[in-house]
């Protein structure tokens, strides 16, 4: 009726009407109640057989239902009903029985149930537990099939009665355990930001038949989405046959992890019939990767010490010569150590050609260079010699009073006899460069071809130390491609090769010598 209409806010009436006899039902008649849309028989017997009609009339409409009376006669030695209504319960779990006449027990008044197998009361035990319209069996055996009676001894209009109905028991061989979530369980992971993310929820049910079980991804407001499309979404359930029972398995991705996954809580939950576990995750921000860190640390400072040493070793020249400009204080002054001149300049001067090169480099561009736009102080013997002195005696006073030595040759000016005739006579130069008593600065105009045939000294000082050649015309990257050294016939020295000879040269620092015990 309540799919009919309203009964709360529609008025109606309720007529009962016997077909065999037509007349209209009323409780004056023997062993018959009406109450409400029902009409109760009691005490009844084989003449009450056959068909009832219910007629609802409302204010605008008239509705009518047959309902067919089947009446058996009991024996005495059957306690059976003869119309049994059938139902299944599962092997080696528990399982229950309704009773049929649950429905009436809100329409009569102290209702109780017992309950019979095989016309036997059955008393409450480890086996069997009534529990008001239902019959709990524990380990269902196959040998607890049979005919199950419920007994309702209730109270109508003051007078108790009592009605049965009988089950028909089937025991199938199968069953179903509680699904069980194996994995996730209350877990809390560290993920990435912006990283992707899949979990698997692995559900486990035990036993034989058919599992209907639903494995599902849900958050704090509503199911995940299937859609694969979506940054959020879940992936089809798997299922799968095991040794003991059935596997189902089903995956929440997300593609790339965002600010507001974090601290949400996704569960997978497992929807059956007995029942609905579950397993929850949580997504953390993941803690910083102490190792990465270090070894982004250490390759940062490898990397900025290879980058230093190659800078330094490529411009070692200049930042020391910026260094040495911008604070001179950290260099002590000359002044005061007894020398007069920053360098003495040395050349032989007996051949014709390239030692005239020699010649007029020492004479003119070394001190228009050094002299006329970096201020040093050079000696340069015939130039700065008084007229009739001996050769020897010049040469030990000059170097006595200077801080450098700055020997100039060619391809033929020392590798000749009478050059190193020349050199033998410069008697003060030889025991310098023999006794290594003050810094040499090597300067090589033109490329040497024989090395073995320079003096021996001076061979053996450029081995050491290494010699300016004025003659190359050096790139900046010469020490990656050897090729980029050009060659050139004039003699006109690269501004890299003023500034190698600028570093030799002595330093002309401010800082001043502190006396600490003057006041």
């Amino acid at each position: 009726m309540h799919h009919l209409f309203d009964p709360a806010d529609t008025p109606y009436n309720v007529t009962w009407y016997d077909e065999r006899t037509g007349s209209e039902i009323s409780e004056l008649e023997q062993s018959i109640m009406l109450k409400k849309t029902q009409v109760w028989f009691f005490n009844v017997t084989m003449q009450q057989n056959g068909k009832y009609t219910c007629v609802v009339r409302t204010v605008n409409k008239c509705y009518k239902q047959a309902t067919g009376l089947v009446v058996t006669e009991m024996t005495s030695e059957n306690c059976v009903r003869p119309q049994c209504g059938l139902q299944q319960i599962r092997a080696h779990v528990n399982d229950l029985l309704a009773c049929p006449l649950r429905k009436y027990l809100k329409s009569v008044d102290s209702p109780s149930i017992q309950w019979y197998k095989n016309c036997k009361l059955l008393q409450e035990d480890k086996k069997f537990v009534p529990n008001k319209d239902m019959l709990n069996i524990r380990k269902v055996h196959l040998d607890d099939a049979g005919f199950y009676t419920c007994k309702m001894t209730f109270r109508l209009a003051g007078v108790i009665h009592e009605m049965a109905e009988t089950i028909e028991c089937e025991v199938k061989d199968e069953y179903l355990m509680k699904p069980r979530v194996i994995e996730p369980v209350n877990e809390i992971i560290k993920v990435e930001r912006g990283s992707s993310f899949r979990k698997n929820c692995i559900v486990e049910v035990q036993g034989k038949g058919i599992p209907l079980v639903e494995v599902i991804w849900k958050d704090q407001l509503d199911f995940i989405s299937q859609n694969t499309s979506h940054r959020v979404h879940q992936e089809p359930m798997n299922e799968s046959q095991t040794v003991d029972g059935y596997r189902m398995e089903r995956t929440l991705l997300l593609s790339a992890v965002s600010e507001e996954d974090f601290y949400l809580n996704f569960t997978c939950m497992a929807f059956s019939s007995r029942g609905h576990p579950t397993g929850q995750i949580t997504l953390v921000p993941a803690d910083p990767n102490l190792l990465l860190l270090l070894g982004l640390l250490l390759c940062s400072v490898a990397l900025l010490f290879v980058t230093g040493v190659i800078l330094c070793t490529t411009f070692k020249v200049e930042l020391a010569l910026w260094v040495r400009n911008v604070f001179p204080f950290l260099y002590q002054t000359t002044a005061g150590d007894g020398k007069q001149f920053d360098a003495y300049i040395a050349y032989p001067r007996v051949l014709e050609g390239s030692s005239e090169n020699a010649e007029i480099f020492a004479m003119s561009t070394l001190p228009q260079v050094l002299e006329g736009q970096y201020g040093y102080k050079l000696f340069i013997l015939g130039r700065d010699g008084l007229p009739g002195e001996a050769v020897v005696d010049v040469v030990q006073d000059a170097l006595s009073r200077c801080r450098r030595l700055l020997l100039l040759y060619t391809a033929s000016s020392l590798c000749s006899p009478e050059a190193q005739d020349w050199a033998e006579q410069q008697t003060g130069l030889y025991q310098v460069l023999v006794e290594d008593s003050m810094s040499v600065v090597l300067l090589e105009l033109e490329e040497i071809h024989q090395p073995l045939r320079l003096p021996h000294t001076v061979r053996l000082l450029k081995d050491k130390q290494g010699a300016l050649q004025a003659w190359k015309r050096r790139k900046r990257w010469a020490f990656w491609d050897r090729k980029s050294e050009e060659r050139v016939n004039s003699l006109e020295p690269s501004a890299r090769f003023w500034r190698e000879l600028r570093y030799h040269m002595p330093i002309r620092g401010k800082a001043k010598e502190r006396n600490w015990f003057s006041f």
